[in-house]
C-alpha cells in the first residue's frame, strides 16, 4: 500500500507539469502535443508524440502509448515503483516520509489536488481574457484593412488563368480573403499579394475556419481545399458542390468536421495537396521529407467517412496546378478517376460525391481498432478522439515488417496459410507455406523469423497478427507440393521455381541441401557450343549429360528412378564428367551432393530432387560401406520409411523418382564388399556400375589435359540455362516425349538375345529413358541421333561386361554356395563311412562328405538347418535350391529338397546333397 500512496501523490504532484518534470529527470519532450520528435525511450525517429493532457500522455508508434510514469519507466527500464522514487527525488519529495506517516501523505495530495485545481481555474480565465483580446485585436485589424479594400480580381488569380473571381482588392493590389467560423462569423483572414503571397491577419482564429468559394442551395457534396486557388479550380470543375477552403492542410479536419456536423448526408471529399517529393529525400533539418498534403487528408476523410482526390502527378502539385497544365476537362476526370478512402479501397466518385454522406455507425467504424498493411510494415492500430481538438488519433503498434496472405494451400494431409515477404536485404519476395496449426504457435514465428521475417516481441500483439493472418488476404486455393518434378501441369526444381503454367498456383514446401546452386550463367547457346561441343564422341562425358537430361523425362515415361556409377581410376576424368553433367542444371560445384549421408538426409534430399538430377560425389567419401549399401538402396527405392507421428498416427511416406550421377574409383559392389557387405542384385539394377572411357576426342585441342582444362571452364560460364529449356520443351510435349521413350525401349529390347535376364532387360529399358532424353534434345546438344546411339550402346556394352547377361541373383547364389564349400567341406563336414578318429569331434557340424566311386568327386550331405541357415542365409530356401539344381550342384529329388541318403548310427536322417562342380565354375 505504501507503493501505492507513494505513485499517488507523484502523479498528483506532476499533473499539470509534465514536461517541466520530465526535463528534471533528464528526459525531454516536444512542447507541442503536434510535434513529433526520437522517442528518449526507444529512439524510434520522427515517432513520437507527447500529447500530456496532464497525465504526461505519450505516444510512440515503436515502443507503445502511455502516461508520464510510463515513459519514466521505459527510459530508465524500471519498475513503476522505482520510476515514481525518480519523480520523488527531482520533485523534492521525501518518499521515505510517505512510507513513515502515509495519512500525512495523503492530506498533501489532497492539498496538491486543491492547487491544481486553482491554477487550472486560473490557466482558463487567463485563456478567456487572452482569446478576447486577441478577437479585439484581430477585428480592429481586419477592420483598418477592409476600409481600404475595394471589389475587383486578383492579379494572383489572374495570373493562374482564374478570371471572373471579384474578391476585396487593397490599395497594394493584395487579395483579402475572410474566413468565417461555425456561426458565420468572421474569424480570420489572409491576405495574399500578387506575387502569390500569403499571411495571416494578426490575431486569426483560424482553426475551423473557412472560406466557400460555391454555396449551392442544395448541395450534391462538398470539397474541402487547402488554398483558395485550388477551391476555384474545384467550383469549375463540379459546381454542384460545396466547395471550401481551409486555408492549410492543417485546417483541413477541424473544417471538415463542421462540414460534416451541418451535412450529415452528404459525402465529403478533401482535395489534397501532392506534397510529392523523392523517396528518401531530406527537408531542411536532416529528416525524411513526407508528403504533408496527403497525409492531413486523410485524416480529414477518416474523421468524416469522406474520400481522398490526389492529383496523379510525380512532382509537388495541387489541383490548380493540375488545371493548368491539363485543363478543366482533363483535371475534372482525373479528380473523378483518384477519389479513395483512406483505407485504399477504392470507390464510385458519383456514390462518394452523393451517396458518401455518413451513414448509420460509420464514424463509430473509423474508431474501431484495426491492422493495416503499409509499406513500412504491418501496424495494430487503435484510433481515439482527442477530447480537445476532435482529432482521431491513431495509436499504431508495429507488428511485423510487410507481410501478405497471397494463399491457402493444401496437401495430402494438411491446410496451409501461403505467405510472402521479402527479407531485409533481399530483392525477390519469399514464399512459404506455414501450416494453419502452426499460425500463432512457436513454430511458426520460427519459420518466418528463420526466412528473414521482422515480428514484434510482444506476444499479445503477435496473436492479433495470428488472427490478422487467418482472417484476411486472398485465398485463392494453392497446391503445396512435398517434392520437386512435376506437380498439377508444372515442373518444380529443387530450388521452388516453377518452370510451365501449372493448373493452380503451386508451392514446393521442401528443402534441398543444394538449393542455392540452381542458377543461370551464359545462354543454352553458349552451353551447346561449349560444353556439348566438348563432351560430343566421348561416350562417358555423353553418358553423363544423357543422365541430367534423362532425369525430368523419367516422371513423363512413367520409369522408375535409377542411377549410374561411373568408376575409374584417379585422373580419368570422372569429375570432369559429373561437372559438365551438373551444368545442365546449376553451378557444378554447388549442386554436388555426398555420399557422406545417412539414409534419411538422402531420402530427404531425393524427395527435393523428385524427377530431377542428384549429382553425387566420390563415394569413396562415404562415412563407412554400411551407411553407403543402406544410402543407396534407400535413394533408388522410391519410398520413404512409414514413421509414427508424436499426435497419433503415421506421417505422410515421402515418394520421389530421381536420377542420379555418381563417381568412384572402384565400382558400388566393390566398395561394399570390401567390408563384408552384401550386394543384392537389385541394387545394382538400380545404380549401374559403369566403367569410365577416358576422352579420346579432344575437338582440336592437343591431348587430353588441354581438353579437361577447357571443359573445367566452360562448366564455369555455361550452366542453367540449357535445363530450363529443356524442360520448357518437355513441358510443351508430353505425350510425343512419353512415345520417343516408348520407341527407343522397343528398340533396345529388340536388340537383346533371347538369354538375357530379365534383369538386363530392366537396364536396357533403362537406357531406353536415355536415349530418348538425347534424342530429344538434339536441338540443344547439337548432337547427331547416331552417335547419341553409340555413345549409350559403348556405356551398356561395358556395363554387361561387369554384370553379365544372366541373373546375377542366381549367380551370386551359385557363388556364395560354392564358397560355403570350399571353406567348410574339410573341417565341418565329417568323412564317411570311415571316419578318422584324430577328427573327432568336428566344431559345427555341417554334415557329411562322401567320395564317388571316381575317388575324386565329393559329395556333401548337408543337414537342413545348415542349408537353410548358414548356405541359403538371406534367401527362399527353395527357391536357392533350386538354382543350384539348375547349376548341376544340388541333387534335388522330384519333390521338395531333402534325400535319405546316409545311414548314421542305426538311422536315415535326411539331407540336402550338394556338390562342386567338376570345373569349379557355374
Amino acid at each position: 500500500m505504501r507503493n501505492i500512496d507513494l505513485i499517488r501523490e507523484v502523479t498528483v504532484a506532476a499533473a499539470g507539469r509534465w514536461p517541466d518534470v520530465l526535463s528534471l529527470a533528464g528526459i525531454t519532450v516536444p512542447k507541442s502535443a503536434r510535434q513529433h520528435a526520437a522517442c528518449p525511450a526507444c529512439g524510434g525517429n520522427d515517432r513520437f508524440r507527447f500529447d500530456d493532457n496532464g497525465r504526461g500522455s505519450h505516444f510512440c508508434n515503436q515502443c507503445g502509448a502511455g502516461d508520464g510514469l510510463d515513459l519514466v519507466k521505459k527510459v530508465n527500464h524500471c519498475d513503476t515503483t522505482e520510476a515514481a522514487q525518480i519523480l520523488a527525488g527531482v520533485m523534492g519529495i521525501d518518499y521515505r516520509a510517505i512510507e513513515i506517516n502515509p495519512e500525512a501523505a495523503s492530506q498533501r495530495r489532497e492539498q496538491l489536488v486543491t492547487e491544481r485545481q486553482q491554477r487550472e481555474q486560473e490557466r482558463h480565465q487567463q485563456s478567456v481574457a487572452d482569446d478576447a483580446r486577441r478577437r479585439q485585436t484581430f477585428q480592429h485589424k481586419y477592420q483598418a484593412l477592409a476600409v481600404q479594400a475595394q471589389p475587383g480580381e486578383s492579379a494572383y488569380l489572374t495570373a493562374k488563368g482564374l478570371t471572373g473571381f471579384p474578391f476585396p482588392i487593397m490599395d497594394d493590389g493584395a487579395l483579402l480573403l475572410t474566413l468565417v467560423n461555425e456561426s458565420g462569423t468572421i474569424a480570420a483572414a489572409q491576405t495574399i499579394t500578387a506575387n502569390g503571397v500569403k499571411n495571416l491577419v494578426f490575431g486569426s482564429a483560424k482553426h475551423g475556419a473557412y472560406h466557400a468559394v460555391n454555396a449551392p442551395e442544395h448541395p450534391q457534396g462538398i470539397i474541402i481545399t487547402e488554398g483558395l486557388a485550388t477551391a476555384l479550380t474545384l467550383s469549375l470543375m463540379r459546381p454542384d458542390a460545396l466547395t471550401v477552403a481551409a486555408i492549410d492542410a492543417g485546417n483541413q479536419l477541424p473544417v471538415a468536421e463542421l462540414m460534416r456536423r451541418r451535412h450529415p448526408d452528404v459525402g465529403i471529399i478533401i482535395a489534397a495537396d501532392n506534397d510529392w517529393h523523392y523517396p528518401g529525400e531530406l527537408d531542411k533539418r536532416g529528416k525524411p521529407k513526407v508528403n504533408t498534403g496527403r497525409i492531413q487528408a486523410e485524416k480529414a476523410a477518416l474523421s468524416v467517412a469522406g474520400g481522398v482526390s490526389l492529383p496523379p502527378t510525380e512532382h509537388k502539385a495541387d489541383w490548380d496546378d493540375y488545371r493548368q497544365h491539363n485543363g478543366v476537362q482533363a483535371a475534372a476526370r482525373a479528380f473523378h478517376d483518384s477519389i479513395y478512402q483512406p483505407q485504399g479501397t477504392n470507390v464510385k466518385p458519383q456514390l462518394q460525391a452523393i451517396d458518401g454522406g455518413k451513414k448509420p455507425g460509420q464514424k463509430d467504424d473509423l474508431l474501431k481498432p484495426r491492422v493495416e498493411s503499409r509499406k513500412d510494415g504491418v501496424f495494430w492500430v487503435s484510433p481515439k478522439v482527442d477530447k480537445e481538438t476532435g482529432d482521431v488519433i491513431n495509436n499504431e503498434s508495429w507488428l511485423s515488417s510487410p507481410l501478405a496472405v497471397v494463399g491457402i494451400g493444401e496437401d495430402d494431409s494438411e491446410r496451409y496459410l501461403v505467405l510472402s515477404w521479402k527479407p531485409e536485404g533481399n530483392q525477390r519476395n519469399r514464399i512459404e507455406a506455414v501450416p494453419m496449426r502452426d499460425i500463432g504457435e512457436r513454430e511458426g514465428w520460427a519459420k518466418l523469423r528463420a526466412g528473414g521475417l521482422s515480428i514484434t516481441a510482444k506476444s499479445s500483439l503477435r496473436a492479433i497478427l495470428a488472427d490478422h493472418l487467418q482472417l484476411s488476404g486472398n485465398r485463392e486455393m494453392w497446391a503445396i507440393a512435398g517434392a520437386t518434378g512435376w506437380q498439377c501441369g508444372a515442373y518444380i526444381m529443387s530450388d521452388g521455381e516453377v518452370i510451365g503454367e501449372p493448373l493452380t498456383p503451386v508451392l514446393f514446401n521442401g528443402r534441398s541441401a543444394a538449393a542455392k546452386g540452381y542458377t543461370v550463367k551464359g545462354t543454352a547457346d553458349s552451353w551447346r557450343e561449349s560444353v556439348a561441343r566438348l563432351a560430343q564422341g566421348n561416350p562417358s562425358m555423353m553418358l553423363g549429360i544423357a543422365c541430367a537430361l534423362a532425369a525430368p523425362l523419367i516422371g513423363i515415361a512413367g520409369a522408375e528412378g535409377f542411377g549410374v556409377h561411373l568408376f575409374g581410376g584417379s585422373s580419368a576424368g570422372k569429375t570432369t564428367t559429373g561437372n559438365a553433367a551438373s551444368t545442365v542444371y546449376g553451378e557444378p560445384d554447388a549442386l554436388k551432393l555426398t555420399w557422406y549421408s545417412t539414409a534419411l538426409g538422402l531420402v530427404n534430399e531425393a524427395a527435393a530432387h523428385n524427377d530431377g538430377f542428384m549429382p553425387l560425389d566420390e563415394i569413396g567419401q562415404g562415412s563407412n560401406r554400411r551407411a553407403v549399401a543402406d544410402a543407396a538402396y534407400a535413394l533408388f527405392n522410391g519410398v520413404g520409411k512409414i514413421q509414427g507421428a508424436k499426435e497419433g498416427g503415421n506421417r505422410d511416406v515421402k515418394r520421389w523418382r530421381a536420377m542420379a550421377f555418381s563417381t568412384g574409383e572402384i565400382d558400388m559392389e566393390s566398395y561394399i564388399r570390401a567390408d563384408g557387405g552384401k550386394v543384392n542384385a537389385g541394387q545394382l539394377v538400380r545404380l549401374l556400375n559403369v566403367p569410365i572411357s577416358k576422352a579420346m576426342v579432344f575437338h582440336g585441342l592437343p591431348d587430353g589435359k588441354s581438353h579437361a582444362d577447357a571443359m573445367r571452364d566452360a562448366s564455369k560460364s555455361n550452366y542453367g540455362a540449357v535445363g530450363r529449356e529443356w524442360i520448357k520443351q518437355l513441358a510443351s510435349q508430353k505425350e510425343a516425349s512419353a512415345e520417343a521413350v516408348r520407341v527407343a525401349e522397343r528398340r533396345w529390347l529388340g536388340l537383346l538375345p533371347e538369354e538375357a535376364s530379365e534383369q538386363v532387360r530392366r537396364v536396357a529399358s533403362r537406357f531406353a529413358v536415355l536415349e530418348g532424353a538425347l534424342i530429344l534434345s538434339l536441338q540443344l546438344t547439337g548432337w547427331d541421333a547416331q552417335e547419341c546411339r553409340d555413345a549409350l550402346q559403348h556405356s551398356f556394352n561395358a556395363w554387361v561386361n561387369e554384370f553379365g547377361m544372366g541373373n546375377r541373383e542366381s549367380k551370386a547364389w551359385v557363388e556364395q554356395t560354392e564358397s560355403f564349400l570350399q571353406r567348410f567341406g574339410y573341417s565341418r563336414y565329417l568323412p564317411h563311412p570311415n571316419a578318422d578318429p584324430r577328427d573327432l569331434p568336428i566344431k559345427d557340424l555341417a554334415g557329411y562328405r562322401v567320395k564317388k566311386p571316381d575317388g575324386e568327386t565329393l559329395v556333401f550331405h548337408t543337414f537342413p538347418a545348415v542349408f537353410n541357415d548358414e548356405i541359403a542365409t538371406g534367401a527362399n530356401a527353395a527357391a536357392f535350391a533350386q538354382v543350384l539344381a539348375d547349376a548341376g550342384m544340388l541333387d534335388k529329388p522330384a519333390k521338395g529338397v531333402t534325400r535319405k541318403t546316409l545311414r548314421i548310427d542305426g538311422k536315415q536322417p535326411r539331407f540336402v546333397v550338394l556338390m562342386l562342380p567338376e570345373d569349379g565354375e557355374d
